[in-house]
């Protein structure tokens, strides 16, 4: 793992470059008061933690790695239809 380190010794954060189209740019400029940058490290924890919880399911059942990913791509449009 790489890690960076500051001159006191403390860790630093990374920074990510993320590509989007100019239809999804065109929407995202038209809310200027959203700090996007803390969306996407949203997004990419909540993928993250999905990602565990795969695993740990998968370490536990007889289903294939397929069987489980498309459970829960089921599971988190069930979820997210409730919102």
């Amino acid at each position: 793992m790489i890690s960076r380190i500051n001159r006191e010794g403390e860790s630093m954060p990374h920074n990510l470059t993320v590509t989007v189209e100019d239809d999804l740019w065109k929407e995202m400029k038209k809310h200027a008061d959203i700090r996007w940058s803390a969306v996407m490290k949203e997004a990419a924890k909540e993928k993250l933690r999905a990602l565990a919880m795969l695993e740990r399911l998968a370490g536990k059942t007889k289903l294939s790695e397929k069987e489980i990913e498309e459970f829960a791509v089921s599971l988190g449009k069930r979820i997210t239809s409730r919102k």
